[in-house]
């Protein structure tokens, strides 16, 4: 299997998945086999779909990667997330289904353990809408919790180990986090954390979401769930929102440990989902959102989290295309996670297609990544737009 953005798709190749509407996730526009020709690709590419999975000898090994990367799970948590939005979008009530929710993380936690291959490839269908969004975070919430399952049996002390590192409530605070926000007029929907209003006063409203979310939650949901929803925001250098009142009137400011581990595990998911997605659309490499994450963005994340990311977000996805220190291309066709930026990979004659046998461990020698689907690294770790910067302290 090769993931070929869709500008480099060529009549006769052949869909190795599913191809999903990039704006309605749950809706499938070609099925895995089907034979692309020029009408459809260019079709695809007004309806703005970024890549395809084409079948290709020699890279069978990536299937596993792609397809942990998919599970049906995932969808099903999709669904979720898209009923409960729209389900407190239209009533005045509080409608919330714990144990529905619950249900459906267990699901995407069995599917994740069940397969050692279970990474955040950068090809994952995403988007800037908000069910989109609920369930990025839910999904890459989940995988860092059993990634981080010591540090949560030490942040949760109280708790039996077996209690202490059980990620369910963590995959339903996460799918819930934004869920404050259908409260909100509909012109502050659209904010986030990298792109705040200007405007103080629209600002602070926006800011209220966290304390809506909880107001709807709270009554009938896990306090840590409650309590994640509510912090999500909170920095660990002690900056962020909301800003409590203690009983003197001073306000307290949460940082570090005492911010809920939850709350910290999707802090840092909903900061990489929102830098992911480019406000065009686009999906940005993992490489590059790691990387403005450790330089632009460290004072937001708990260290011990922001450690694990790049072991289950590879840095250089299995199937994408790299220029290399020689010149040469090759393509990523192995993650090695305590090794993530230096992975596996193959040479890749572009012209002739055809892809070289030898397997090249890039953790022996003196060969490095210097370029990614044709960027330069050194472009990619350029920050953005001035919009896009970090909030002040």
């Amino acid at each position: 299997m090769l993931i070929l953005p869709i500008h480099e798709a060529r009549a006769g190749a052949k869909l190795a998945m599913s191809v999903m509407h990039p704006k309605q996730r749950d809706q499938e526009l070609l099925k895995a086999g089907f034979v692309l020709d020029d009408p459809i690709i260019g079709r695809l590419k007004s309806m703005e779909v970024q890549q395809v999975f084409v079948e290709f000898p020699g890279l069978d090994d990536l299937d596993k990667y792609v397809a942990a990367s998919f599970p049906p799970e995932r969808r099903a948590l999709f669904q979720q997330a898209k009923n409960v939005i729209g389900a407190n979008e239209k009533s005045t009530q509080p409608v919330v289904r714990y144990s529905d929710y619950l249900d459906a993380t267990r699901e995407l936690i069995k599917s994740i353990l069940s397969n050692p291959f279970a990474v955040m490839l950068d090809v994952l269908s995403t988007g800037t809408d908000e069910v989109a969004h609920a369930t990025g975070v839910a999904h890459l919430s989940v995988v860092l919790g059993l990634k981080l399952d010591a540090y949560l049996i030490k942040e949760r002390p109280r708790l039996s180990p077996t209690h202490a590192k059980d990620v369910g409530a963590l995959g339903v605070a996460a799918m819930l986090h934004d869920l404050g926000k259908t409260k909100l007029p509909p012109e502050l929907r659209k904010f986030t954390s990298i792109n705040p209003p200007a405007n103080e006063t629209d600002r602070q409203a926006w800011e209220k979401h966290t304390q809506l979310g909880y107001d709807i939650i709270h009554g009938g949901i896990d306090a840590a769930t409650a309590a994640a929803v509510l912090h999500h925001h909170q920095r660990f250098d002690g900056t962020g929102f909301p800003q409590l009142k203690r009983p003197d009137g001073s306000t307290l400011h949460f940082s570090g440990g005492q911010i809920h581990v939850f709350a910290r595990i999707i802090g840092a998911a909903d900061l990489f989902e929102r830098l992911a997605v480019a406000p065009d659309g686009k999906r940005r490499p993992n490489y590059q959102v790691l990387h403005w994450i450790q330089h632009s963005f460290a004072g937001w994340i708990d260290p011990e989290i922001f450690g694990v990311m790049p072991q289950v977000i590879p840095p250089f996805s299995p199937g994408r295309a790299v220029r290399l220190s020689d010149g040469t291309e090759a393509l990523v066709t192995g993650f090695q996670p305590f090794s993530p930026y230096q992975p596996l990979v193959k040479r890749f004659d572009r012209q002739t297609q055809k892809l070289q046998d030898e397997t090249i461990d890039l953790r022996t020698g003196t060969l490095k990544i210097e370029a990614l689907d044709g960027a330069m690294l050194s472009e990619l770790e350029a920050f953005p737009l001035a919009s896009e910067k970090p909030l002040p302290a």
